[in-house]
This record gives C-alpha cells, structure tokens and sequence, in this order.
C-alpha cells in the first residue's frame, strides 16, 4: 500500500519512468499495425523531451538526473533536475512548448540545466 506520495517538487522520477514501451521488429508491418493503436501521442512526446533531456546531457540512467514531461492546457511542460553525488547541489530547470516540439523542449531544458553547471555534477557522478 501507498504510505506517502513524495512531491515533485522535493523529488523528480527519472527519465521514462511510468511510461510503458512495446518493440517491433521493423520489418513486421503486421505487428506495428497492430501496436499502433497502443502508441498515446501525448505520453509519446513526453518521453520523446525526457529522452532528448537525457542524451543533451551526455547522461545515462544512473546519472543524477530527474525530468518530468507532461501535457497540461495543450502545452507540453518539462520540470528537470541534476543533483550532485551527495545531494547537497540541485540544479533545475523547467519550460513549456507546444507538445509537437519536444524534442527542441528536452534540449531547451537540457541547455538551462547546462548553463548552472549540470556537465560537472554529471561527470563527478561517473566517478563517485
């Protein structure tokens, strides 16, 4: 049973979490067909800004990184943490966009975290 729900704003998930992906092959068109249904445009995108977030960051999925991507009002808004290896440190960053353009959001947001100094806290993460 749930005991406590953390807020985000003292904790964000990491990337992708609560997002729930299918593979393919391919070369299976009668597969895709049948999966496509399954594929929600907006959680789709949300994944797409917390992934592109990610790769901008040169992070990985131990990287002290949080992001939270979702779609309010039509607008697609990212909420994205880098912390230190100790906690002591926390970065953040947050900006919404139109839900089509995700991928520039995750990247925008990755930029802000970036300009604070996230590249360091990321590098001293691989080595702690």
């Amino acid at each position: 049973r749930i005991k406590e729900v953390i807020p985000r704003s003292i904790m964000l998930p990491a990337v992708g979490q609560g997002a729930l992906a299918i593979e393919t092959r391919v070369d299976d068109a009668r597969t895709r067909t049948l999966v496509a249904p399954l594929d929600d445009y907006e959680t789709h995108q949300a994944v797409l800004a917390e992934r592109r977030l990610l790769l901008a960051l040169r992070a990985g999925c131990l990287a002290p990184v949080g992001a939270w991507a979702h779609v309010d009002g039509g607008k697609l808004s990212l909420d994205a943490v880098v912390l230190s290896p100790d906690g002591k440190r926390r970065l953040t960053a947050s900006r919404s966009e139109n839900v089509a353009n995700a991928i520039d959001l995750g990247q925008h947001v990755a930029d802000q975290l970036l300009s604070q100094g996230a590249a360091d806290l990321i590098s001293a993460a691989r080595t702690a």
